[in-house]
């Protein structure tokens, strides 16, 4: 929906930033005219009230934000995440230990109001989705970094990795060819779970006004405007949030089947409920 939203706002012919007074009572204060918010065959969801912008073009380009910052952000706390955890296990005690507390210290931080000071004090100029993006990954990469270094530290006790290593290897080279592929299952779903943390923040700073501005539309940024018309328009309170609600519950889903499906014992036990279910049956 999101990489389509331009074909999917031009097959319902309406443009997400055009105001239409119209259909809108401006005698209620902009309650919009019709039943269910305004839904019709010019405006499949209605529209915002008191703008009268259509509501369907501004969901689905919502979801290019929402998702955007939310990937986005899971990509640089993953790249910080995987790279200091595994200069920390390779490195000399010295090195692990300054690396390991500066994790610690992250790991510590109220990275919410960090974040919203953050975004307070930053020039009205400056792209706010891109902001959103630097903010909730600098801040975000402390658990990564935590799970790379302890499974650095497992894997090059074993045996192949001390081959690589009397073979002449350097640190590089051992951490590109020998840990990186076994350290792919535990990033993985690690990551699968980063996104809808990073989504549901980026919805909560939109909703807290210091996330993305208007007129971009964004999920987080309709829910906060929602707030004075629940009572008026429950459909323009209820769309966002529910978007918001399935996709933070698909991506969880998704990182609960990646661990099960790189996680052997998990994946065994998958098929023996399975097989047992099938006998059952039978």
């Amino acid at each position: 929906m999101a990489l389509a939203a331009p074909l999917l706002a031009a097959l319902e012919g309406q443009d997400p930033d055009a105001y239409h007074a119209d259909a809108v009572d401006s005698a209620l204060g902009g309650v919009p005219l019709g039943s269910f918010g305004g839904i019709g065959a010019d405006h499949w969801l209605g529209v915002e009230p008191g703008t009268g912008r259509d509501l369907f073009a501004r969901l689905v380009y919502g979801a290019r934000i929402s998702l955007g910052v939310g990937l986005a952000a899971t990509v640089v706390q993953v790249v910080l995440g995987v790279g200091v955890g595994l200069a920390a296990g390779l490195g000399n005690r010295f090195l692990d230990n300054l690396l390991s507390r500066t994790t610690d210290v992250m790991l510590a931080l109220p990275s919410l109001v960090f974040a919203i000071a953050l975004l307070a004090i930053v020039p009205a100029g400056f792209p706010r989705p891109v902001l959103l993006v630097l903010v909730l990954g600098l801040l975000g990469w402390g658990g990564t970094s935590r799970i790379v270094r302890a499974q650095t530290l497992t894997l090059k006790s074993l045996d192949y990795v001390a081959a690589a290593r009397l073979g002449g290897a350097g640190r590089w080279r051992i951490a590109r060819r020998e840990l990186l592929p076994s350290l792919a299952a535990p990033v993985a779903t690690y990551t699968a779970l980063l996104v809808p943390s990073n989504i549901a923040s980026e919805a909560g700073l939109s909703f807290l006004g210091i996330g993305v501005k208007p007129p971009t539309p964004s999920w987080g940024q309709m829910l906060s405007t929602a707030t004075t018309w629940y009572e008026a328009d429950p459909a323009y309170v209820l769309l966002p949030a529910g978007l918001i609600f399935v996709t933070v519950f698909a991506f969880t889903t998704l990182g609960d089947g990646v661990r099960t499906a790189l996680d052997p014992r998990a994946a065994s036990r998958v098929r023996g409920r399975a097989r047992r279910r099938k006998e059952a049956r039978a």
